[in-house]
Protein backbone atom coordinates (compact mmCIF):
# COMPACT_ATOMS: atom_id res chain seq x y z
CA UNK A 1 0.00 0.00 0.00
CA UNK A 2 3.24 2.39 0.08
CA UNK A 3 2.70 3.80 -3.27
CA UNK A 4 -0.83 4.80 -2.71
CA UNK A 5 -0.15 6.63 0.81
CA UNK A 6 2.79 8.17 -0.93
CA UNK A 7 0.34 9.41 -4.22
CA UNK A 8 -2.01 10.54 -1.69
CA UNK A 9 0.12 12.55 0.21
CA UNK A 10 1.66 13.91 -2.88
CA UNK A 11 -1.98 14.66 -4.20
CA UNK A 12 -2.13 16.85 -1.10
CA UNK A 13 0.83 19.35 -1.94
CA UNK A 14 -0.43 19.61 -5.49
CA UNK A 15 1.76 17.24 -6.97
CA UNK A 16 1.34 16.50 -10.46
CA UNK A 17 2.34 12.72 -10.44
CA UNK A 18 -0.52 10.30 -11.40
CA UNK A 19 -0.56 7.28 -9.02
CA UNK A 20 1.15 4.66 -11.92
CA UNK A 21 3.92 7.47 -12.24
CA UNK A 22 4.70 7.28 -8.64
CA UNK A 23 4.72 3.32 -8.66
CA UNK A 24 7.10 3.48 -11.25
CA UNK A 25 9.73 6.16 -9.81
CA UNK A 26 9.19 3.89 -6.30
CA UNK A 27 9.90 1.04 -8.32
CA UNK A 28 13.31 3.15 -9.40
CA UNK A 29 12.51 3.86 -12.50
CA UNK A 30 12.30 7.60 -13.87
CA UNK A 31 9.58 9.36 -14.99
CA UNK A 32 9.79 11.63 -17.88
CA UNK A 33 8.02 14.93 -18.47
CA UNK A 34 7.81 16.49 -14.76
CA UNK A 35 10.23 18.34 -12.70
CA UNK A 36 13.00 17.22 -10.34
CA UNK A 37 11.19 18.97 -7.51
CA UNK A 38 8.09 16.84 -8.19
CA UNK A 39 9.98 13.56 -7.96
CA UNK A 40 12.10 14.56 -5.64
CA UNK A 41 9.25 15.03 -3.48
CA UNK A 42 8.04 11.18 -3.76
CA UNK A 43 11.32 9.91 -3.22
CA UNK A 44 11.55 12.20 0.26
CA UNK A 45 8.28 11.05 1.02
CA UNK A 46 9.35 6.83 0.14
CA UNK A 47 12.49 7.76 2.31
CA UNK A 48 10.39 8.95 5.40
CA UNK A 49 7.93 5.83 5.35
CA UNK A 50 11.17 3.83 5.48
CA UNK A 51 12.16 5.43 8.43
CA UNK A 52 8.71 5.34 10.17
CA UNK A 53 8.49 1.42 9.39
CA UNK A 54 12.00 1.49 11.41
CA UNK A 55 10.89 3.88 14.58
CA UNK A 56 7.01 1.70 14.51
CA UNK A 57 8.69 -1.91 14.95
CA UNK A 58 11.02 -0.62 17.59
CA UNK A 59 10.70 -2.20 20.89
CA UNK A 60 10.17 0.93 22.65
CA UNK A 61 8.62 3.69 20.74
CA UNK A 62 9.99 7.34 21.91
CA UNK A 63 8.07 10.39 20.17
CA UNK A 64 10.81 13.27 20.70
CA UNK A 65 12.64 16.20 19.22
CA UNK A 66 15.20 13.52 17.54
CA UNK A 67 12.51 11.40 16.01
CA UNK A 68 10.78 14.69 14.51
CA UNK A 69 13.88 16.28 13.13
CA UNK A 70 14.55 13.13 11.61
CA UNK A 71 11.29 12.24 9.34
CA UNK A 72 11.71 16.45 8.58
CA UNK A 73 15.29 15.69 7.25
CA UNK A 74 13.92 13.05 4.78
CA UNK A 75 10.39 15.09 4.36
CA UNK A 76 11.62 17.96 3.09
CA UNK A 77 14.98 17.56 1.54
CA UNK A 78 15.80 19.59 -1.23
CA UNK A 79 12.36 21.65 -0.46
CA UNK A 80 11.93 23.64 2.52
CA UNK A 81 14.83 26.11 3.17
CA UNK A 82 16.32 24.11 5.86
CA UNK A 83 15.41 20.48 6.86
CA UNK A 84 15.94 18.61 9.89
CA UNK A 85 15.89 22.39 11.85
CA UNK A 86 13.15 23.82 13.45
CA UNK A 87 12.30 27.31 11.28
CA UNK A 88 13.96 29.96 12.32
CA UNK A 89 11.90 33.02 10.81
CA UNK A 90 7.77 33.56 10.35
CA UNK A 91 5.76 31.65 7.72
CA UNK A 92 1.54 31.68 7.24
CA UNK A 93 -0.53 29.21 5.93
CA UNK A 94 -2.22 30.27 2.80
CA UNK A 95 -6.15 31.02 2.56
CA UNK A 96 -6.42 31.60 6.42
CA UNK A 97 -8.03 35.20 7.85
CA UNK A 98 -7.03 34.86 11.27
CA UNK A 99 -4.41 32.29 11.83
CA UNK A 100 -0.73 33.67 12.95
CA UNK A 101 1.89 31.01 13.66
CA UNK A 102 3.68 31.02 16.93
CA UNK A 103 7.28 33.27 16.66
CA UNK A 104 10.07 30.90 15.91
CA UNK A 105 11.25 31.68 19.18
CA UNK A 106 8.94 29.84 21.11
CA UNK A 107 8.89 26.81 18.98
CA UNK A 108 11.28 24.93 21.37
CA UNK A 109 9.17 25.70 24.53
CA UNK A 110 5.93 24.72 22.72
CA UNK A 111 7.67 21.77 21.35
CA UNK A 112 9.11 20.70 25.31
CA UNK A 113 5.92 21.68 27.34
CA UNK A 114 2.79 20.62 24.91
CA UNK A 115 4.35 16.84 23.78
CA UNK A 116 4.23 15.62 27.02
CA UNK A 117 0.57 16.04 27.22
CA UNK A 118 -0.80 15.07 24.55
CA UNK A 119 1.79 11.69 24.53
CA UNK A 120 0.19 10.87 27.77
CA UNK A 121 -3.49 10.92 25.86
CA UNK A 122 -4.43 6.68 26.24
CA UNK A 123 -6.25 6.60 23.61
CA UNK A 124 -3.71 5.66 20.77
CA UNK A 125 -5.89 7.28 18.36
CA UNK A 126 -6.63 10.19 19.54
CA UNK A 127 -3.53 10.54 20.64
CA UNK A 128 -2.21 10.13 17.05
CA UNK A 129 -4.76 12.50 15.56
CA UNK A 130 -3.42 15.18 18.26
CA UNK A 131 -0.07 15.16 17.09
CA UNK A 132 -1.29 15.29 13.20
CA UNK A 133 -3.00 18.56 14.22
CA UNK A 134 -0.60 19.70 17.05
CA UNK A 135 2.32 19.71 14.18
CA UNK A 136 0.60 20.78 11.82
CA UNK A 137 -0.82 24.00 13.60
CA UNK A 138 2.03 24.80 15.23
CA UNK A 139 4.20 24.86 11.92
CA UNK A 140 7.51 24.13 13.63
CA UNK A 141 9.03 23.67 9.96
CA UNK A 142 9.60 26.16 7.02
CA UNK A 143 7.65 23.58 5.08
CA UNK A 144 6.28 19.82 4.82
CA UNK A 145 4.87 20.52 8.67
CA UNK A 146 1.64 18.54 7.55
CA UNK A 147 3.87 15.33 5.75
CA UNK A 148 6.12 15.29 8.83
CA UNK A 149 3.17 15.23 11.22
CA UNK A 150 1.35 12.77 8.95
CA UNK A 151 4.40 10.46 9.28
CA UNK A 152 4.81 10.33 12.85
CA UNK A 153 0.89 10.45 13.14
CA UNK A 154 1.59 6.68 11.65
CA UNK A 155 4.44 5.78 13.81
CA UNK A 156 2.01 5.73 16.83
CA UNK A 157 -0.68 3.94 14.81
CA UNK A 158 1.80 1.51 13.54
CA UNK A 159 3.74 0.46 16.60
CA UNK A 160 0.48 0.00 18.32
CA UNK A 161 -1.11 -1.92 15.38
CA UNK A 162 -4.00 0.21 15.26
CA UNK A 163 -3.73 1.45 11.83
CA UNK A 164 -2.79 3.63 8.47
CA UNK A 165 -3.39 7.39 9.07
CA UNK A 166 -4.10 8.47 5.10
CA UNK A 167 -5.72 11.41 3.79
CA UNK A 168 -6.90 10.02 0.12
CA UNK A 169 -6.89 11.99 -2.81
CA UNK A 170 -10.72 12.10 -3.05
CA UNK A 171 -10.71 13.47 0.68
CA UNK A 172 -8.54 16.65 -0.21
CA UNK A 173 -10.64 19.47 -0.68
CA UNK A 174 -13.41 18.72 2.35
CA UNK A 175 -9.59 18.14 3.94
CA UNK A 176 -8.55 21.22 3.50
CA UNK A 177 -11.62 23.06 4.03
CA UNK A 178 -11.89 21.71 7.71
CA UNK A 179 -8.18 22.86 7.67
CA UNK A 180 -8.47 26.47 6.82
CA UNK A 181 -11.11 26.44 9.74
CA UNK A 182 -8.80 24.85 12.35
CA UNK A 183 -6.40 27.18 11.34
CA UNK A 184 -8.65 30.02 12.15
CA UNK A 185 -10.08 28.61 15.22
CA UNK A 186 -7.85 26.49 16.79
CA UNK A 187 -10.73 24.23 17.25
CA UNK A 188 -10.68 20.78 16.51
CA UNK A 189 -14.88 20.41 16.81
CA UNK A 190 -15.22 20.05 12.39
CA UNK A 191 -11.63 18.06 11.28
CA UNK A 192 -11.18 15.66 14.48
CA UNK A 193 -14.13 13.08 13.14
CA UNK A 194 -13.22 13.64 9.87
CA UNK A 195 -9.53 12.62 10.82
CA UNK A 196 -11.28 9.86 12.85
CA UNK A 197 -13.74 8.46 10.50
CA UNK A 198 -11.85 9.07 7.35
CA UNK A 199 -8.48 9.04 7.91
CA UNK A 200 -7.39 5.87 9.94
CA UNK A 201 -7.72 2.48 7.95
CA UNK A 202 -7.97 -0.05 9.64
Amino acid sequence: MLPEYVFDAAQLEGNPMTFPEVQTLLDGVTVGGHKISDAQQILNLQEAWQKAFAYANKNTLVIDKILYLDIHSSVAKEEAMEWGVFRSGSVGIAGTTSYSAPDASCLNDIFDKELPSILSIKNIEERAIRLFLWGAYNQFFWDGNKRTSRIVTNIVLMHYDVGIFNIKAKDIVEFNTLMVDFYNTNETTYIYPFLKEKCIVK
